[in-house]
């Protein structure tokens, strides 16, 4: 199994924020634009205040109370579960390919990358700890790690294979161009070497918000302002596919596609597909920790009542 407590997550109070002032964080990709559909204007007048940024950043930003409620990697909600609740029904999750979390490799099956070196996208701690996952007990090869900067030509210069997410790996993916004196690379999908494995969905990202903000969120009447922007966003897909493909120069239908190939909701497949990815990836995790939360019905156990595939961690523990 495979550790990733981060010393750098440690929790911080909230000192730098006003307590009646509650500041949002956004993915800056393209796959969340469907859960903010229209949200600024839902909650304009409000003492609301977004930021953007990737998902390390905004990981960083929710341990040290720079932002109150955002959607972070799944993992680092569950290593802040003493801290944060989870909003219900809020994820980004696939069953199966993704798109945009991709391993680009010279070998062209992810079984032939042992003791090679694999370069790490430093935007993702999700998906750093999927690609670990993968390569330990799925492909049964031990690689070499190093995290850096999300470039593909630079990454795969010095490395074996490299781990690219979010819209970067979405135009590489389209684009599927040759590195230059090297030729084209293989790019293997997390998202569905994961469904292979286990049969399961993968949630990449959960929406958690600081416990001691929870208050502040009920009154404002965030909850249902962004299971309304989720509403809306799903039902307007191709206009925000078409608002959205002059920045990475990609056609409408593809971004459509993958904006309707994507997960959601957190409904019961999905949890245990993350159950299963926690209890690999952490462990001292203890699943009765995640707690979720909503307005009307309190704190409530993310995983009562949820299995994960039992096979597979006790594979991978023996």
């Amino acid at each position: 199994m495979i550790h990733l407590a981060h010393p750098e997550f440690r929790i911080h109070p909230i000192t730098t924020l006003k307590q009646d002032t509650l500041t949002i964080g956004i993915i800056d990709y393209l796959n969340v634009e469907p859960l903010y559909y229209r949200l600024q204007e839902r909650l304009a007048g409000k003492p609301v205040a977004f930021r953007r940024g990737v998902p390390t950043e905004l990981n960083r930003a929710l341990v040290a109370g720079e932002v109150d409620l955002a959607p972070i990697s799944a993992i680092v909600a569950a290593e802040m579960a003493d801290h944060v609740a989870v909003l219900p029904d809020l994820s980004i999750a696939t069953m199966g390919a993704v798109k945009t979390v991709l391993l680009f490799s010279w070998m062209a099956d992810p079984r032939e990358l042992d003791d090679v070196r694999i370069a790490l996208s430093e935007e993702s701690a999700t998906s750093v700890a999927l690609v670990k996952i993968l390569a330990r007990h799925f492909w049964h090869v031990r690689p070499r790690y190093v995290v850096e900067p999300q470039d593909l030509t630079q990454m795969l210069r010095r490395s074996a294979a490299a781990l690219l997410i979010g819209d970067d790996a979405l135009v590489e993916s389209a684009h599927r161009r040759e590195i230059p004196g090297r030729g084209q690379p293989y790019a293997f999908d997390l998202g569905d070497e994961w469904l292979k494995w286990t049969g399961l969905p993968f949630v990449f990202a959960l929406w958690a918000a600081r416990r001691e903000v929870l208050p502040l969120i009920a009154d404002l009447d965030i909850v249902p302002a962004l299971y309304e922007s989720k509403a809306e966003g799903l039902a307007h897909i191709p206009e925000i596919a078409r608002a959205y493909a002059p920045r990475l120069g990609l056609p409408v239908g593809v971004l459509t596609k993958y904006l309707h190939d994507l997960r959601y909701d957190l409904r019961p497949r999905d949890r245990a597909g993350l159950l299963t990815f926690l209890q690999l990836a952490l462990p001292l995790f203890e699943p009765d920790a995640l707690l979720c939360w909503h307005p009307q019905d309190g704190l409530q156990a993310l995983f009562a009542g949820i299995e994960p595939a039992n096979a597979v961690v006790a594979e991978c523990r023996a």
